[in-house]
C-alpha cells in the first residue's frame, strides 16, 4: 500500500481516537457553564463553585476556572479565597523581573494552534485582555474589601501597568491581522456580516482592552495616596471611554483644574460646567453597582465559500462562536434613606460591549484557522477520491469523522462577571446610615453602611439576577472593618463583620 494511503489511515485512526479523549468534557462546556451560571444566578454558589473547580483541573481550562471560582468566592464573601484563586491567573500573566514587570498575553490572530484539522476548542484557554484587566480590578477590591489597603495599591499599579501594556501590544496585533483577513475577504466576509448584528452593543466601547471603570478606581486610589498628577491622568482616560458618567466627568475636571489650568480652560470653554459642582465633600461614598451576568457565547453555523486544488470554490459550514443577547439596558440604582435621595448610579464599564469586541477582534484569526482546516480537508478528499483505493477512502472517512467530532466553536469565556458596573460618587454625611438601593426590576436592599467623619466609604453591590451581595470598606485609612451581606431570593440578610 502506498506510504500515503497508509498514513492517512493511520492519521485518521489516531486522530478519531484522540480526539474523543482530548474533547471529552470539551464539547458539554456550554451547557455545564449555563447549568452553573444558572445555579450562581439563584444563588446557589456552591453548585456553581464546584462546576469552576472541576474547570481548573483540566489543563486547558485552568485559567478560566481560576477566574470563575475567584469570582464566585468573592459573590460569597471570601474574598481571601478570591484573591488566591486570582493571584495564580495575574502570576501567569504578569512576570516581575529586575527592570520591571512583563505581560504575557496570548495572541489574538491565526498563530495559535494553526492546526488544519482539530479545533479551537482543544486549544489551552487564553486570557483576553478584557478578562485580565477585569481580575486585576477584582483583585484590586479584594485586598481592600478584606481589609488590607496597601495591597489594593499593589494591584492598582499593576492595573496601570497592564492597561497601558496591553494598549501598545494587542492594538498592533489586531491591526496585523486584519490585514491578514484582508487575503481571505470572502470567507471574512460572511462572518463580519454575521456580526454587525453586534453594532448596538459594540457601539459602547473602542476595545476590549481598555476598560473605563477600571482606570478611574486606579486614579480615585492614587488621589488618596495624595498622587494628584496621576490620579488626573487616570481620571483622564476613564473619562475618555465612559464620558456619560457624571462622577467621572466629575473627578475628571476636578483633578484638571489642579493640575492643568490652561487645559481645564479649553475643556470648559466648550462644555461650560458649574464650578461649585466640582466641589468635593470630606465624607463620602463611592458606590459600585454590578448588574445582571454577562452574555454567553453560542454557536452559530455560518457558510462560507473556499478554493479546492483547481480554484472551484466550494460552500462549506462552519461553527462559529457568536453572541444573540441585544444591547443589555442598564437600570440606574437609586441610593436613598427614607425620603432623602443620596444620588443615582450611572454605568462606568459595559462589560458585555468589551466582551462582544473581544470577539471581533478575533474574528479575522478565527476565520483563519477554519478555513485552513476546511481547505486541508477538501484537499485530502480531492486526493482520495482521485485515487481508486478502498483504503484510503476508509482513512478518510476516519479523518472526516475525526473533524466532525473537533467541529464544536470555542464558546468560552468568564461567565460569571456582570453585564455593566455602574457608578455614583457623592458626599453622604457621618454616622451610620440605612441605605435603600433601588431599581426598576430589583427588589430593594438595605445596606447598613457607617461613615465616619472625613472618611470616603466603598459600597460594592452585586446582583447576579437572582440573589445580590454587598460589602464595605475604607478607601482613606479610617472608619470601621469591612462588612459583608448576602441576600437570598427572599431578600433576608445575614451581615457578618469585623476582623
Amino acid at each position: 500500500m502506498p506510504l500515503f494511503f497508509q498514513s492517512v489511515i493511520r492519521a485518521g485512526a489516531c486522530l478519531l481516537a484522540g480526539l474523543i479523549f482530548v474533547t471529552a468534557g470539551c464539547a458539554t462546556h456550554t451547557q455545564s457553564a449555563r447549568t452553573a451560571i444558572n445555579q450562581l444566578k439563584s444563588g446557589d454558589t456552591a453548585s456553581a463553585l464546584k462546576w469552576s473547580e472541576n474547570l481548573k483541573k483540566s489543563t486547558r481550562n485552568q485559567a478560566l476556572g481560576q477566574m470563575e471560582s475567584g469570582r464566585i468566592k468573592m459573590l460569597s464573601g471570601d474574598f481571601a479565597g478570591s484573591r488566591a484563586d486570582f493571584r495564580a491567573v495575574i502570576d501567569q500573566v504578569l512576570e516581575e523581573t529586575e527592570t520591571g514587570p512583563v505581560i504575557h498575553l496570548g495572541s489574538v490572530g491565526s498563530s495559535i494552534a494553526t492546526a488544519t484539522v482539530t479545533d479551537d476548542t482543544v486549544r489551552k484557554y487564553q486570557i483576553p485582555p478584557y478578562e485580565l484587566i477585569q481580575t486585576l480590578h477584582y483583585q484590586t477590591l479584594n485586598y481592600l474589601l478584606d481589609g488590607d489597603p496597601s495591597g489594593a495599591e499593589v494591584e492598582m499599579r499593576r492595573t496601570v501597568f497592564a492597561q497601558d501594556a496591553i494598549a501598545e501590544k494587542y492594538s498592533r496585533e489586531i491591526e496585523k491581522e486584519q490585514a491578514r483577513s484582508a487575503a481571505q475577504a470572502d470567507a471574512a466576509r460572511a462572518v463580519q456580516t454575521k456580526m454587525e448584528s453586534l453594532g448596538p452593543a459594540l457601539e459602547r466601547t473602542r476595545s476590549s482592552f481598555e476598560n473605563g471603570l477600571a482606570w478611574y478606581f486606579c486614579g480615585l486610589l492614587f488621589e488618596k495616596q495624595g498622587d494628584a498628577a496621576n490620579a488626573s491622568l487616570c481620571y483622564r482616560k476613564a473619562r475618555e471611554l465612559s464620558p456619560e458618567n457624571q462622577s467621572i466627568r466629575t473627578d475628571f475636571l476636578r483633578l484638571l483644574r489642579t493640575q492643568n489650568l490652561q487645559a481645564f480652560s479649553e475643556v470648559t470653554a466648550r462644555n461650560p460646567v458649574d464650578l461649585n459642582s466640582l466641589t468635593r465633600g470630606s465624607t463620602e461614598i463611592v458606590v459600585l453597582y454590578e448588574e445582571a451576568l454577562i452574555s454567553q457565547r453560542q454557536a452559530e453555523k455560518i457558510g462560507i465559500w473556499i478554493p479546492d486544488a483547481q480554484g472551484t470554490m466550494t460552500l462549506i459550514s462552519i461553527d462559529f462562536p457568536f453572541y444573540f443577547d441585544a444591547a443589555y439596558r442598564p437600570e440606574p440604582l437609586t441610593l436613598a434613606e427614607g425620603s432623602t435621595i443620596f444620588g443615582v448610579t450611572e454605568p462606568a464599564v459595559y462589560l458585555q460591549s468589551m466582551a462582544y469586541r473581544d470577539l471581533k477582534e478575533k474574528t479575522p484569526g478565527i476565520v483563519f484557522r477554519n478555513v485552513t482546516r476546511a481547505i486541508t480537508k477538501v484537499a485530502a478528499q480531492q486526493v482520495v477520491n482521485n485515487q481508486n483505493n478502498g483504503m484510503a477512502r476508509l482513512g478518510m472517512m476516519a479523518l472526516n469523522a475525526a473533524a466532525s467530532i473537533a467541529s464544536a466553536a470555542d464558546t468560552r469565556a468568564w461567565y460569571s462577571i456582570p453585564m455593566v458596573t455602574q457608578l455614583y460618587r457623592g458626599s453622604i454625611p457621618a454616622g451610620t446610615h440605612q441605605l435603600q438601593c433601588r431599581a426598576p426590576g430589583f427588589s430593594a436592599i438595605t445596606v447598613p453602611v457607617t461613615v465616619t467623619e472625613g472618611e470616603t466609604r466603598l459600597v460594592w453591590i452585586a446582583n447576579t439576577g437572582g440573589m445580590a451581595v454587598a460589602a464595605t470598606a475604607t478607601l482613606s485609612g479610617k472608619g470601621l472593618p469591612p462588612g459583608y451581606q448576602q441576600f437570598n431570593n427572599s431578600l433576608n440578610s445575614n451581615l457578618r463583620s469585623g476582623k
